[in-house]
């Protein structure tokens, strides 16, 4: 039993001692809004040098966070990154779950949708990895160039995007989808990142 113990004790110190950012890292709120019933928040992870777009909303309840909500609490947050406490350089900003922001779901819907490199009988890509054919969906000037106004105008640029965990379903799985219900299978979620560089 004593053995079983101290084995135990030392796998825990083990733990701490090769993972200790894991261990202790902690994030910080910069910035935080309501959105409806939901709140937006962008967190700061100094050790891994990224920020966190977060949604926070009650249980079983989506959040309809807009554009110009995103727009205003990144433009909110960078500027407070740019003080002296805080000023590092970022290398992403993850966005969480797409889900979260129904014009980027059905953005990326629609454009999987009319893009020839996109099977929508089979729900995937033609010859491509899915996470990276929606990564490349995603990392368009049309969708982007408001995001990348506010990190300009802030001291950063948008490198990429980075995708996993890709959802693919029909036109009714898209969030707040009021439009056609074309047939076919679609991407309309997925973790995503935003690769940053400091000007």
């Amino acid at each position: 039993m004593t053995i079983r113990v101290l084995h135990g004790v030392f796998g825990l110190i083990s733990i701490f001692l090769l993972f200790p950012t894991i261990v202790w890292s902690q994030e910080t709120v910069i910035a935080a809004t309501k959105v409806g019933e939901c709140e937006l928040r962008v967190e700061v992870y100094d050790q891994w040098h990224t920020l966190r777009l977060r949604a926070f909303h009650p249980q079983a309840t989506g959040c309809d966070i807009g554009r110009e909500s995103i727009l205003a609490i990144l433009d909110e947050a960078f500027s407070k990154i740019r003080s002296p406490q805080l000023e590092k350089s970022y290398t992403s900003l993850s966005l969480g779950r797409l889900i979260d922001y129904p014009w980027m779901c059905q953005y990326l819907a629609n454009a999987a949708r009319t893009d020839s490199g996109w099977d929508s009988r089979k729900g995937k890509p033609v010859a491509m990895d899915v996470n990276k054919y929606v990564a490349s969906l995603l990392f368009r000037k049309e969708l982007l160039a408001p995001i990348e106004a506010v990190l300009a105008k802030n001291g950063y640029s948008l490198t990429g995007v980075s995708v996993e965990k890709v959802l693919v379903g029909s036109f009714h799985d898209v969030p707040l989808y009021q439009r056609e219900m074309f047939q076919g299978r679609v991407p309309f979620d997925a973790q995503v990142w935003l690769r940053l560089e400091k000007d």
